[in-house]
């Protein structure tokens, strides 16, 4: 799981890789804030396609004020 938290306006991102029933990869993506939070998901068949959409976000998410959570 990779956690992004904005501390300022208490806002989270989380994604998290998974498999579905028929072993396909899946990203679920958690977002939102105190009130209220939303999931997205994602399905692929190649890797290489979720490393490139999970740098995407994480690119997108440390530019708008995130701040990586281990």
């Amino acid at each position: 799981m990779i956690k992004f938290e904005n501390r300022t306006t208490d806002r989270f991102y989380y994604l998290l890789v998974d498999k579905d029933l028929l072993n396909h990869c899946v990203l679920r993506i958690y977002f939102g804030g105190a009130r209220i939070s939303r999931c997205r998901v994602i399905g692929f068949e190649d890797q290489r396609e979720m490393q490139k959409e999970i740098d995407r976000l994480a690119k997108k998410r440390l530019s708008r004020g995130y701040s990586l959570v281990t």
